[in-house]
């Protein structure tokens, strides 16, 4: 990977972000830059990431009310212009006339590192500017290998060789921006983005190929057309946005059943429907490196490796909550067969006992038959509770799953995360974490080492509520998101 041009893409971005929160030039009324380098990059390459640098534009603006929230901008801004100082550049003089309303990075790759090649362009305001900039970043660098430029219809490409730059440029090939797939990709993407990134999923499949065909496995990506993906700045945080076509990334649209028995104080929450997964780690089977260490799973475990997947084809969820001590850690699994699971179990359970020297007791909870592994310093409790199986470190932690009482789903805090990040019931899995009450818990754990936790740091965390991600659509056909919600 060529490191002269990823270094000034990093500079870049640092020189962005120093500007947006307030540094620099500081923010004036403007809209987002149209231009895009992709009509100079040939088609077939393997990703190109565009990043919007108009700092007049509506993203960027969003971006510093955000940053606004945060004690630590300040501090944060000085150090940048540190990072900057140490190279010599300020940013008003040096960086601001060189770049273009966008930054782009184009890589194109044979397999392997030496094939791999980066290209940065931009068509900046002011190309003495740029030129002086790609100097001073050469004679700060102590590698020996200078930065080299090429100027196409007022674009600059920036790369370490011209055999790099020769390598991405179109020429006379087809352009990326006429390539069907990219363009697909880019439609299923917010408009304005503070950046926005494709992978062509025709090269990542031919790179797993060759690594399948020296023993890996290719997951499902064997006809992946793309993964296209975005960050933008929206009123109540910043959104990760992600789209793919192609290949197995996934099973269908289902709503949650488990999340009904899962009790309200759960501070983070994990759910999605297994048989998908399990399909493809099913495949792991006819490998042949892998199919060794499988069969050694099997003689520790004394079931069949097909038993341990059946456990996980219907719905998983697991989720945390606030303990004695530690937090209380949970797995709940939907089975249509709750006997025969607890069988597998039941056998699963007397290896791991034999081999830590503990016992499996039974006992109840709730009503539940339960059985508890002691490990002596924790102990392991699973169950079956009306066609699901739980398992949990929690003395009381089947008892609770699905008992009277506050529900996660019924939560304000969930109710709330799912309003500013607008998640649907009916979506592929979610991830939830309740960030605003995972700080007291951090602040604890920190209390209970005879430590606390700065108070910049605790600071600087309180402005975060949750985070929620989740994937809707199809096997084929699926789009992401991962929302930061910050108040």
């Amino acid at each position: 990977m060529p490191g002269r041009s990823l270094i000034a893409a990093v500079l870049t971005a640092l020189s962005l972000v120093l500007a947006a929160c307030g540094g620099g030039g500081g923010i004036g009324a403007g809209r987002g830059s149209t231009h895009s380098g992709a009509p100079l990059v040939r088609a077939g390459v393997l990703a190109f990431v565009s990043v919007d640098s108009d700092l007049g534009s509506a993203q960027w603006q969003q971006l510093d009310e955000l940053a606004q929230k945060f004690p630590g901008r300040d501090k944060a801004v000085a150090q940048l212009e540190q990072a900057l100082s140490k190279q010599g550049l300020d940013y008003d003089r040096d960086v601001k006339p060189a770049l273009g309303p966008e930054v782009d990075l184009a890589v194109a790759s044979g397999g392997t590192s030496s094939s791999t090649k980066a290209v940065a362009l931009t068509k900046p305001g002011d190309a003495g500017k740029f030129k002086a900039l790609v100097a001073k970043l050469n004679a700060s660098d102590s590698s020996g290998s200078d930065a080299v430029y090429r100027e196409v219809d007022g674009w600059y490409a920036l790369s370490d060789s011209q055999s790099a730059i020769t390598e991405v440029l179109k020429g006379d090939r087809a352009p990326l921006s006429e390539d069907s797939a990219f363009k697909e990709a880019l439609a299923r993407l917010p408009d304005d983005a503070l950046v926005k990134a494709f992978v062509d999923g025709r090269r990542v499949s031919a790179l797993v190929g060759q690594a399948a065909s020296q023993g890996g496995s290719g997951f499902g990506l064997d006809a992946l057309r793309y993964i296209s993906a975005s960050a933008s700045a929206e009123d109540d945080g910043v959104r990760i946005r992600g789209a793919s076509s192609g290949g197995n990334l996934g099973g269908g649209e289902f709503t949650s059943k488990l999340i009904d028995g899962v009790p309200g104080d759960a501070f983070a929450f994990l759910s999605f429907r297994g048989e998908g997964t399990t399909d493809q780690l099913g495949k792991l089977e006819s490998n042949p490196q892998v199919g060794a260490a499988l069969a050694q799973l099997e003689k520790s475990l004394g079931v069949p490796y097909e038993q341990v997947l059946a456990l996980l084809r219907g719905e998983i969820a697991f989720y945390a909550r606030p303990g004695a001590v530690i937090p209380e850690l949970t797995l709940a699994l939907e089975e249509k067969d709750e006997n025969g699971a607890l069988a597998t179990l039941d056998k699963i359970a007397v290896r791991l006992a034999a081999a830590a020297g503990a016992r499996v007791e039974p006992g109840t909870q709730g009503g539940h038959p339960v059985k508890t592994i002691d490990f002596g310093q924790f102990a392991v409790h699973y169950g079956g509770v009306g066609g699901k199986i739980v398992i949990t470190s929690g003395v009381n932690g089947i008892a609770d799953y699905g008992s009277s009482g506050d529900r996660l789903a019924d939560s304000a805090d969930f109710k709330e995360a799912k309003d500013a990040a607008g998640m649907p019931d009916s979506n592929g899995g979610v991830i939830y974490v309740d960030l605003k009450n995972a700080l007291p818990l951090l602040e604890g754990f920190a209390g209970l080492a005879g430590e606390s936790l700065p108070s910049d740091v605790t600071e600087n965390l309180r402005p975060l509520r949750s985070f929620l991600a989740w994937s809707e659509g199809s096997g084929s056909s699926r789009t992401f998101d991962a929302f930061l919600e910050i108040k």
